[in-house]
């Protein structure tokens, strides 16, 4: 078991996008209605036992051994455990932060919706790698961040699996540390113009080679996973510092406005203007 933890994170989740909010596992008993929910989003893991969630308009969700369930905030529900088993032992991890909501919107259908995890041992392994991380204390935010960013992908992944040409060259429990430390330094100068040859020399590898093993463990190629890391951040400098401008947004993120523009439309389907207008009623 993995007793709760709230993430202290010292303030730190202001400038991150994605963070741990809390994160545990345990046997688990009856929750009481939460009229309003809970403030943040939360994904559940059934690692033994069967419990059911059920929601104010009527709507149940059974989870059984291997399954997942993803949460949205502050949707009222109360749910209890199988009185036929012995116990429900169920995992959870709840995350916040500007880019939690469009990663929601990115899982679409997988919220609210029981359904089997294929590859279950790794999305545990990756809630105890997090649960880990965070009993560290607020200076693993980032690394904690990192984690649950690659989990939602992982869940995502496991959902939708897409085909692929290469095999990964380091099982998931066991990461390439050429590509964790190519991530964390994409993460450390995200708002920099990054060339992709500069972050490959990092790792260790020529470009072409460094390209395949992003793209085998990560499912993106390394540009995409940059403008993502651009975008969810582009939100969060909206919601932080209200009338900001279009162009400083992009210069915080290192890019022309122009093409900035252009790539957050592409994302999510507004103008960043417009994004910023609808924030600000």
């Amino acid at each position: 078991m993995m007793p709760f933890l709230l993430a202290e994170h010292a303030n730190i989740e202001k400038p991150l996008p994605l963070y741990v909010f809390c994160v545990g596992s345990h046997e688990q008993k009856e929750i009481d209605r939460r009229q309003n929910g809970y403030p943040a989003h939360q994904l559940f893991l059934t690692r033994r036992g069967k419990g059911t969630f059920r929601f104010d308009d009527g709507r149940e969700f059974t989870l059984t051994r291997r399954m997942a369930f993803l949460l949205p905030a502050h949707s009222g529900h109360h749910y209890r455990p199988d009185e036929s088993e012995d116990v429900w032992d169920l995992g959870f991890v709840a995350f916040q932060g500007g880019a939690a909501d469009a990663l929601m919107a990115q899982l679409g259908d997988l919220a609210l919706n029981a359904v089997e995890a294929p590859n279950f041992d790794q999305l545990w392994h990756q809630l105890e790698a997090i649960w880990h991380v965070i009993n560290q204390g607020s200076e693993q935010a980032y690394e904690a961040s990192r984690r649950m960013y690659d989990m939602l992908l992982t869940f995502m992944e496991g959902q939708h699996p897409v085909s692929r040409t290469s095999k990964k060259v380091y099982p998931a429990d066991q990461p390439n540390p050429a590509l964790q430390s190519a991530v964390r330094l994409i993460h450390d100068h995200y708002d920099e113009r990054l060339l992709l040859s500069n972050v490959a020399r990092a790792a260790g590898y020529s470009v072409q080679h460094f390209h395949r093993l992003f793209v085998a463990n990560y499912g993106v190629t390394p540009q995409q996973y940059i403008l993502q890391l651009r975008m969810r951040r582009s939100l969060q400098l909206f919601e932080d510092y209200p009338g900001i401008t279009v162009d400083r947004v992009a210069e915080k993120l290192g890019m022309d406005t122009s093409y900035f523009i252009r790539m957050f439309k592409r994302t999510y389907g507004i103008t960043p203007k417009q994004h910023a207008k609808n924030g600000a009623n």
